[in-house]
C-alpha cells in the first residue's frame, strides 16, 4: 500500500463535488486515498467488494469510479464487464488502480472496458489529474442520452434552474421501473435497452401533447418529467396505466403468464420477481418553495421512495410544505 502525497490543486468548480466511487478491499488504502480525494475537492464513496461496487454503481450513479481487480466476491475485471453491460452504467467513466504490472493486465483492462489504468503505487498528482481529465471528457460527452436520444441530466438541471429562476409553477416528475435489474439479468441488456425505450416512446407521446413539457432521460431506467403543476396527477395515472398494459409483452410467454421471473437478488439468494412496475415521484413548484434544482430533486427522491413502498406501480406527489402528498392510482 502506497499513495504519495498530492500537491495542492484547486477544487473542482462546480456548486456540487464530483463523486468517486473507490472499490478496494484494502482498508489502509482507501483511507489515504479518500484524504487525498476529499483534499482535492471531490465526495468519496468506498466499498471493499465486487458486489457492493456494482451496487453501489446502480444505486447512486457516482461520476467517476476507481476499481482494484482483486476484490473478494467478485474481482475487477467481472464487475467492470458488468457494469459496462447495464445501461444504468455503462456510460460512467472507469479507471482501473492495481498493483498488477503485466503487459496482458492492462490490456484486459482496457479491452473489458476501462477508460485508464494506474499502476499502484499511486502518485497523488497523477490520480488527481487523471481524474479531473476522465471527468472533463466526460462532461464534452453530447447531452443528449446516447440511448434514447432525449436531453440528459445537465438539460434537464438547466431546464428546471431556468424555471425556478423565473418564479414558474411547475411539476417535476421523476420516473422509474422497479424490477428492472432482475429482468435486465434475466434476459440482458438488449432486451432492457426494449424496455428503457418503451418507457422513452411512451413519454414522448404525452410531451407532444402537453403543453410546457419537457423530458430528460436521467441515465438508465430514470427519467424526469417537466410538466404543468395541475396536470402531474393526471399525468402520473396515464403513464403508469399505459405502461401496465404495454410491459407484459417484453417477457417470455411462460414468465407473462406466470406474472414472475426467478433470480439472483443482491444477496445472492434465489427469489422470485414480479414483472416491472412503474413508479414515480413528484412535487410542485411554486414561485418560492424551491430554490434551487438539487432541493425540488431532493424533494422528489423522497417522494419516489414512497411510491416503492407500495410495491406495485404507484405515484406520490408532494404538493406544497405543509399539505400531505397526493398519491395512486
Amino acid at each position: 500500500m502506497s499513495l504519495s502525497h498530492a500537491s495542492q490543486i484547486p477544487e473542482p468548480a462546480s456548486d456540487v463535488a464530483p463523486r468517486i466511487l473507490v472499490a478496494d478491499d484494502d482498508a489502509g488504502f482507501c483511507r489515504l486515498i479518500s484524504l487525498l480525494l476529499h483534499q482535492a475537492g471531490y465526495h468519496v464513496i468506498v466499498v471493499n467488494d465486487g458486489h457492493d461496487l456494482i451496487h453501489t454503481a446502480q444505486d447512486q450513479r457516482p461520476d467517476l469510479l476507481l476499481i482494484d481487480l482483486v476484490m473478494p466476491n467478485l474481482d475487477g475485471y467481472e464487475a467492470l464487464r458488468q457494469l459496462r453491460n447495464d445501461s444504468r452504467t455503462s456510460h460512467l467513466p472507469i479507471i482501473i488502480l492495481s498493483a498488477r504490472t503485466a503487459a496482458s493486465d492492462l490490456v484486459h483492462g482496457f479491452e473489458t472496458g476501462a477508460d485508464d489504468y494506474i499502476t499502484k503505487p499511486v502518485m497523488g498528482d497523477e490520480l488527481v489529474a487523471r481524474i479531473r481529465g476522465q471527468l472533463r471528457r466526460a462532461n464534452r460527452r453530447p447531452v443528449h442520452s446516447p440511448l434514447t436520444g432525449l436531453p440528459g441530466n445537465a438539460l434537464l438541471l438547466e431546464e428546471i434552474r431556468y424555471r425556478i429562476q423565473r418564479n414558474q409553477s411547475f411539476a417535476l416528475l421523476h420516473l422509474d421501473l422497479t424490477n428492472f435489474k432482475a429482468f435486465n439479468d434475466t434476459y440482458g441488456f438488449a432486451r432492457g435497452d426494449r424496455a428503457i425505450h418503451l418507457l422513452a416512446d411512451l413519454l414522448r407521446k404525452f410531451v407532444v401533447i402537453e403543453d410546457r413539457a419537457f423530458l430528460g432521460h436521467i441515465g438508465g431506467d430514470d427519467f424526469a418529467l417537466l410538466c404543468a403543476s395541475e396536470r402531474a396527477s393526471d399525468l402520473s395515472y396515464l403513464i403508469i396505466n399505459q405502461f401496465i398494459a404495454s410491459v407484459p409483452n417484453l417477457y417470455d410467454e411462460a414468465d407473462r403468464m406466470r406474472g414472475y421471473i426467478e433470480g439472483l437478488d443482491r444477496d445472492g439468494v434465489l427469489r422470485r420477481f414480479t414483472l416491472m412496475d412503474l413508479v414515480i415521484g413528484g412535487a410542485i413548484q411554486t414561485p418560492g418553495r424551491f430554490s434551487a434544482p438539487e432541493a425540488i430533486s431532493q424533494c422528489v427522491a423522497v417522494m419516489k421512495q414512497f411510491a416503492k413502498q407500495q410495491l406495485t406501480s404507484a405515484f406520490v406527489i408532494s404538493l406544497a410544505d405543509d399539505v400531505p402528498p397526493l398519491s395512486g392510482p
